[in-house]
Order: C-alpha cells, then sequence, then structure tokens
C-alpha cells in the first residue's frame, strides 16, 4: 500500500508540474515562448545565401627599366659608304683577320708506335700522306744510288756502308721523337736494305719505322716528287 501511494504522489506531481509549465508558457512573451511539438512554421526557410568576401587584388608591380650595366649594347652603325671622311682620319673598312687554320693532327695517333717490332709494312697511299705531313723519310740504298735520284726530303743511311752505325748514332743524337713515324724505304721487290735499317733505328730505340714495301720504283712511277744528287 506504500508504494502504491507513492506513484501516485509522483504522477500527481508530474501533472502538476506539465499543468504549470502550460500556464508558465501561455503568459510569456512572443520571444520567450516555446513551440508545442510539432508547430514549426520556418523550418524549411533557410534565408539567403551568405556572400563571401571577395579579396582584394594584387597591385602588379612596374617593370623596371633595364640596367645600364646589364643591357645588351646597341650594335654599332655600318659606315654610311657617302658620309665625309673626318679630318685627320678615315673610315676603318679592312677586314677583320682571319682564324687560325686548324692544327695538324699527331702522325703518332693515325700511326701509332710498335715497340714489340722493329717495323711494320704500310700502303702507297699512306707513304704520300706521312710525306704530305712531313714525317722522316730515310732512304737505306747506296750513297751512289741515292744521288741518281731518290724521294724528295728523304735522308740518306745507306745500311751497306761502313758508316752507317756512325749515321744512326748521329740520327739518335739530334733527339728527334722516338715515337714519331719514320718511313724507310730501298729498292723495292726482294730489297731488303729497307728492314735492316729498321732493325739498326730499333737498336737504339725507334719504335716506329714504317716500311715503304714497294719503294722508290713505285715512287718514281707515280710521278710523285724526286730529287737528285747527295742532298735531300
Amino acid at each position: 500500500m506504500v508504494r502504491g501511494s507513492n506513484i501516485a504522489r509522483v504522477v500527481a506531481l508530474i501533472v502538476l508540474a506539465a499543468g504549470a509549465a502550460a500556464l508558465s508558457n501561455v503568459a510569456a512573451s512572443t520571444q520567450r515562448k516555446l513551440a508545442w511539438v510539432g508547430s514549426y512554421p520556418r523550418a524549411l526557410d533557410v534565408g539567403a545565401p551568405m556572400e563571401q568576401p571577395t579579396p582584394a587584388a594584387v597591385p602588379t608591380p612596374a617593370a623596371a627599366p633595364p640596367d645600364a650595366a646589364t643591357a645588351p649594347a646597341a650594335p654599332a652603325p655600318s659606315p654610311d659608304p657617302g658620309a665625309a671622311i673626318p679630318a685627320g682620319g678615315a673610315l676603318d673598312v679592312s677586314p677583320s683577320p682571319a682564324s687560325p687554320s686548324a692544327p695538324e693532327p699527331d702522325l703518332a695517333k693515325s700511326f701509332p708506335p710498335h715497340p714489340d717490332k722493329a717495323a711494320v709494312e704500310i700502303t702507297p697511299a699512306d707513304v704520300q700522306l706521312l710525306h704530305r705531313r712531313g714525317a722522316l723519310f730515310l732512304d737505306a740504298r747506296r750513297s751512289s744510288v741515292y744521288a741518281e735520284g731518290h724521294i724528295a726530303g728523304a735522308r740518306s743511311l745507306p745500311v751497306w756502308e761502313s758508316d752507317i752505325d756512325a749515321r744512326v748514332k748521329g740520327l739518335f743524337e739530334e733527339g728527334l721523337d722516338q715515337r714519331a713515324p719514320i718511313v724507310i724505304y730501298c729498292s723495292g721487290g726482294n730489297c731488303e736494305d729497307s728492314h735492316m735499317l729498321a732493325e739498326k733505328l730499333y737498336m737504339v730505340g725507334f719504335d716506329n719505322a714504317l716500311i715503304y714495301r714497294d719503294g722508290f720504283p713505285d715512287w718514281e712511277k707515280r710521278g710523285l716528287p724526286v730529287s737528285r744528287g747527295t742532298k735531300p
């Protein structure tokens, strides 16, 4: 019985509270009055969208004038053919000096040394190329045959004459580049004089002897430069 009496009291209090709230809401002003459940006349009215502020434009800096120290110089005007020549001088119309020609390539790169052998044979075309580029030419024939005709510029080192060792020593003492190409020739065919001279040069340190196998007869037959006498 006590428990049922308590529940009745709670219910009575809830009813009294609800009634008091309703009377208070009726008596309240319009701004403070609460809307009843389900009464939301402006629930779907979201109003106008808020405008986003427009960012201020950043002014573009004006282009700075070119610095006189870095600005490219204006091309000099061409002389006017009809312009008067200033007193005490003349128009400079001389051409600019030509650029120097490219140096000749190193012959040792095209004809590398061969320290493992006394000599190698080369073609007539290579012989002509080396002659044009100023390579040293040695004539291994006898002095008398050399005087009758030899390749222009060739030096006489007759391998069968008694002073050949002194001549080879003198060539060595000239301080020549021992790795530079040296063209050696004799009478061609079965002539071995050029190979014998190459062996002597090899013994003193020259390691780039090149043999003109067809020798002086082939050179003369081709109509290439020939000298006569005891001088190159």
